[in-house]
This record gives structure tokens, C-alpha cells and sequence, in this order.
């Protein structure tokens, strides 16, 4: 019996202390609420992220900037939220860190037993917002920004299993094709949908102002 009660003990005292975190200098972090605690990007025994995390690097200012910024280590912006099991769970925020200190972007992650949704809100008191659908294995993928209140959403779905496989995903404006493409390009056309296609969101703008 003492054998087993100091084989769990042990087995505890590794668990506990088998986790890795990090400190940080709070002082660099604007707008950061007081429940994050002072040792942040945990994991755990098995490499699992957990808890508190911030993502951010620190860089050096050599010279006073009246009104912007001081002499010394600076954090330009940094993202915070929480991990569960290696998972990011409920709200994530970006952060403009310098200068103008605001909220520039609110993640919020929700889960089913088959479905993954993450909504995003922007700058401008959420009038930019998207949604990120997809399901348990990622083979159908569902994104739409919704741009100027919903008027001119911009909406992307793929299939992993629709044929050709040049043709996974579409891409629309407004409810009209700009373009296909792979699904492994999902990422790339995701950033550069709202970004880029300038001219073939200006001739389906102008079908529609007709």
C-alpha cells in the first residue's frame, strides 16, 4: 500500500511540475486585462497548450517619439486569448499596442460534436464582421465577410471532395463567381479576398448599380 501511495504521489508531482510557461513584462502590454496571470503559454506534460496565452514580440525603440512612443522595449500589437487541450476556446482580441491603443479584431470560437464556427468582428464597431464555418475533418469550408452591412458580402466554399480539384472552392461578391480555385489555396485566397479583386468587384458594383 505505501508503494502505491508513493507511486501516485510521484505520478502528481511530475504532472505538476512537468508544465512549462513563460513570464512576461506586463508593463509592455496596454489594455490587458488583470485576470491574465503573471506566467502565460503554458503546456502541458504531453505539449498541449493551455490556459492563458499571448502572442506578441518585443522590440526596441532607441530614441523618444513625443506622444508615440518611449525609449526602450516596445510590443507593436499582440494577441491574447485562452487554450483548452491545445485548442483556442471562447474570445481572442487583437490589440494595436502603440500610438492609438485600441481593439482591432474579436475572435469567438464555438464547438460542436461536427462543426467548428469562428466569428470575427473588426474596427469600425463590428460593421466588418465574418464567419468561419467548417466541418469535424475540415473537408467543407464555409467563410463570408460580411462588408458594409451585408450588401456586398464577400463568400468563399470548398469541398475537398468536389472534382476537378482545381475547382474545390468558389469564390463570390455579392452572389456572383469571381473566381475558383484549389482547396488547398483556401488561406491564401481567404486573405487576399477582401484585400484584392478590385476590378471584378468594381464591374459586379456596377452591374448592380444599373
Amino acid at each position: 500500500m505505501r508503494i502505491l501511495q508513493t507511486l501516485v504521489f510521484v505520478f502528481i508531482f511530475s504532472q505538476a511540475f512537468s508544465q512549462t510557461c513563460e513570464k512576461y513584462n506586463r508593463k509592455l502590454f496596454h489594455i490587458l486585462p488583470d485576470s491574465i496571470p503573471d506566467s502565460i503559454n503554458c503546456k502541458d506534460i504531453y505539449g498541449n497548450k493551455q490556459g492563458w496565452w499571448i502572442y506578441y514580440t518585443v522590440q526596441y525603440n532607441p530614441a523618444d517619439k513625443p506622444d508615440e512612443l518611449e525609449k526602450g522595449d516596445f510590443v507593436q500589437d499582440y494577441v491574447y486569448g485562452q487554450y483548452r487541450d491545445d485548442i483556442k476556446i471562447g474570445e481572442w482580441r487583437t490589440i494595436e499596442n502603440v500610438h492609438q491603443i485600441y481593439e482591432r479584431r474579436l475572435d469567438t470560437y464555438y464547438y460542436s460534436s461536427d462543426t467548428n464556427l469562428i466569428m470575427s468582428r473588426f474596427l469600425n464597431g463590428g460593421s466588418n464582421e465574418s464567419m468561419l464555418y467548417y466541418n469535424s475533418d475540415s473537408s467543407i469550408i464555409k467563410y463570408t465577410n460580411v462588408y458594409d452591412k451585408g450588401l456586398k458580402d464577400i463568400c468563399i466554399e470548398c469541398n475537398k471532395n468536389n472534382t476537378p480539384s482545381s475547382t474545390n472552392c468558389t469564390m463570390t461578391y455579392r452572389k456572383k463567381l469571381i473566381k475558383t480555385f484549389p482547396y488547398n489555396q483556401f488561406e491564401i485566397e481567404l486573405d487576399k479576398s477582401y484585400f484584392m479583386y478590385g476590378r471584378e468587384k468594381a464591374i459586379i458594383d456596377k452591374a448592380y448599380d444599373k
